[in-house]
């Protein structure tokens, strides 16, 4: 069932596998874009009750896959709403063959100013992209950090304690490794954080409802501090 977190943001909760079996949380997210259209991102299995939902409160016009790996029930979504446009990241086409998707941009506003969306550079195994909605104040990330404190099972919590992102709001150690340019992944999150959002919805992890934006720029602390380029200013994004 969806769950109502603003008049123009619902979520839909649910888990996915991952290797080993382990299983993880996961969340859809919803969006009104302008009128009664509405955007998924990083969708999960939809049943039909769940659509009858959806349409109740908008048409489904934009669905999104955030990186190369929020992109496993993105066909499943393009059958149920065919007429929606489909965003994924550059390198998608080779996880998802014949899936037709328009390359998310690097950075900027889309779909008529509605979103913003910011590239997390740097990192081109996971192709993160960062959505900030002006609406609602909100920024949507998938895997940038977790905020997760319950666990469906032992083994996922022995992951995360190892990754050092277990009960509370934090980044995955993994992006140190995945991190190939840190300058570029450090400018990233510098221009996200000029953003005005108050609250954080994640793909995996509870919802920070308010004062987000201090807390994501305490857990990303790491990534932000660059000792091989300085940060360019930029101007803000509302």
């Amino acid at each position: 069932m969806l769950r109502t977190i603003t008049d123009d943001l619902w979520t839909l909760e649910g888990h996915i596998r991952l290797s080993g079996g382990m299983l993880m949380p996961a969340r859809a997210t919803f969006l009104r874009l302008g009128g009664d259209e509405l955007l998924v991102h990083s969708p999960l299995a939809i049943d039909d009750e769940t659509a009858r939902e959806v349409s109740r409160i908008g048409k489904v016009s934009s669905i999104v896959a955030p990186n190369c790996m929020h992109h496993l029930f993105l066909r499943d979504a393009m059958m149920r709403w065919p007429e929606a446009r489909v965003f994924g990241p550059a390198g998608l086409e080779r996880k998802s063959k014949g899936l037709p998707f328009e390359v998310l941009p690097a950075e900027g506003p889309m779909l008529d100013g509605s979103v913003a969306v910011r590239r997390i550079d740097g990192a081109p195994s996971m192709t993160e992209h960062v959505f900030f909605h002006p609406r609602s104040r909100t920024l949507l990330v998938s895997d940038l950090v977790f905020n997760l404190h319950a666990s469906p099972g032992l083994s996922l919590q022995f992951f995360l304690r190892l990754v050092g992102a277990w009960k509370k709001l934090a980044q995955s150690r993994v992006w140190k490794l995945l991190a190939k340019d840190r300058a570029a992944a450090s400018q990233s999150v510098h221009d996200v954080l000029h953003w005005d959002f108050d609250r954080l919805v994640m793909a995996h992890g509870d919802i920070v409802e308010t004062g987000a934006h201090a807390e994501l720029e305490s857990a990303l602390a790491w990534m932000r501090a660059s000792a091989d380029a300085p940060l360019l200013p930029r101007a803000s994004t509302r």
